[in-house]
């Protein structure tokens, strides 16, 4: 009776501490990362079927909000940067709108993925973007986008802004 009594201490003990470890691990050592906030996007077309938008540079204004592994979001295109470094700045209220729904696929070992959908609402049509990102630290994400915009497709890099 001793024995049995003294293996089932054992095995709930066993199974506190491995709670607890597990916890430690989840809470300090592999913490999870929010996304929730403001975030100052650039992406840079590479490769498009439309040469205007060759090397140009665009830059948007994009307020995430996590929950648990959803992403939602919304933002607006505040500038256009043409290989020579010409700005086009646009006004608030010539300003395109983006919707953003995606997925944050958190990674213990390596950097964690994040998918994202945009849906632009365009001065001339609708177009859909895909971008795939890893969270390089905290405040930073790099990646790559394709878009229904000209057939185009790039590198994103996308910098929190301190709240």
């Amino acid at each position: 009776m001793n024995e049995i009594l003294i293996n089932i201490i054992g095995t709930i003990l066993g199974g506190l501490i491995l709670t607890l470890v597990l916890f430690l691990l989840n809470e300090y050592i592999f913490p999870k990362h929010n996304l929730t906030g403001e975030w100052k996007t650039i992406i840079k077309i590479k490769s498009t079927t439309y040469k205007p938008f060759n090397n140009l540079r665009i830059e948007y204004s994009i307020h995430l909000l996590q929950k648990n592994n959803e992403i939602l979001g919304s933002g607006e295109k505040i500038k256009d940067i043409k290989v020579d470094g010409k700005e086009t700045i646009f006004l608030r209220e010539n300003r395109v709108l983006i919707n953003i729904d995606g997925y944050f696929d958190r990674k213990f070992f390596s950097n964690s993925i994040i998918y994202m959908n945009i849906n632009e609402e365009g001065r001339k049509r609708k177009t859909r973007a895909t971008y795939f990102l890893a969270l390089t630290n905290k405040n930073t994400l790099i990646g790559t986008f394709i878009s229904t915009s000209g057939d185009s497709s790039g590198e994103i890099i996308m910098t929190k802004s301190q709240n």
